[in-house]
């Protein structure tokens, strides 16, 4: 089948373009190139440009797979969705909770979301069904860190160190971040806190790679996980983050806290140090189990065949 991705957050339309190949698709990605992204296949300049090069490009698709829902460029859409093009819409995040993109929902035969938090909000697209699709996250190559060596420096004194990667700090709850590592360094913790942000992908996962344990969200408004839990989990690297583990499997490994408690958290990881390569254990079976590429494309393949 022929399928072409449009838009790329967080590089899921990249990752799972590269695994419905693996199926035997042909199947490929048109987006604006970011530097925190994987590049497309086809670059357009804004967001004007791709809807100029998806009217060109639609024809020799099978399903137009659209990252970030449906809004007002539906209507250009209309005429191959009347000749029988299938639109699939991936919603995967403000987006459908601010109800934006959402006006053309109708033409997607099936609506995907990201993270399952954002099964609470069928209301801002008629009351359709929302299929929940994890994250995949890019697994070639990336081996798990070494807590033998790790556990060696800790004890030659070197700090716990902390990565926290923000795409919008006021989502990410960074100023939270910060505060309590602050707070926790003053009660006698020795930690090192890096903040990743407008680098490239590569460098920002060479960082987080170097890192003991993952903050991510951390936002009192939010209570799910995004992409860099995924990625620090794949590489062995505890993560915290205020989550609501009822939306999520029975094993998730992730470390939860609130904006209020994270500096306790903080506070229990240092003082326990021993625990971190169990939790980091878990975490890589946790990242392999649920968002390898090849398993989130699976879980879409069968919505490819209508019934």
């Amino acid at each position: 089948m022929r399928i072409l991705h449009v838009n790329n957050q967080a590089s899921v339309g990249y990752l799972i373009s590269r695994a419905q190949r693996v199926l035997g698709h042909e199947s490929d990605l048109l987006s604006v190139k970011k530097l925190t992204q994987r590049a497309p296949d086809h670059e357009a300049r804004d967001v004007k440009g791709i809807a100029v090069r998806l009217l060109k490009m639609a024809p020799r698709y099978d399903i137009i797979h659209v990252h970030g829902g449906i809004g007002i460029s539906g209507v250009s859409l209309m005429p191959f969705k009347a000749a029988g093009k299938r639109f699939f819409a991936h919603y995967h995040g403000s987006e459908l909770r601010e109800n934006i993109q959402t006006s053309f929902h109708f033409m997607a035969e099936r609506i995907f979301v990201s993270t399952p938090d954002l099964l609470r909000y069928g209301e801002n697209v008629g009351g359709r069904e929302l299929i929940h699709i994890p994250n995949p996250v890019f697994i070639e190559n990336v081996s798990p860190v070494d807590w033998s060596e790790r556990t060696e420096a800790f004890e030659k004194g070197e700090p716990l160190r902390l990565a926290h990667l923000p795409s919008r700090r006021e989502i990410k709850g960074t100023d939270n971040v910060i505060s309590s590592v602050k707070r926790a360094v003053e009660r006698g913790a020795h930690l090192e806190l890096d903040i990743i942000e407008n680098v490239e992908v590569v460098e920002a996962m060479e960082r987080l790679g170097s890192a003991h344990v993952c903050i991510d969200w951390m936002s009192p408004d939010y209570d799910i996980h995004g992409v860099v839990s995924v990625e620090a989990m794949l590489r062995g690297i505890p993560t915290i983050c205020n989550i609501d583990p009822d939306l999520y499997p029975d094993d998730i490994p992730i470390i939860r806290a609130s904006p209020g408690d994270l500096a306790e958290q903080l506070m229990k990881l240092y003082e326990n140090k021993a625990s971190l390569p169990v939790i980091g254990k878990r975490s890589r079976e946790y990242a392999l189990r649920y968002h390898q590429p090849l398993r989130v494309a699976e879980r879409i393949e069968k919505y490819l065949i209508r019934e």
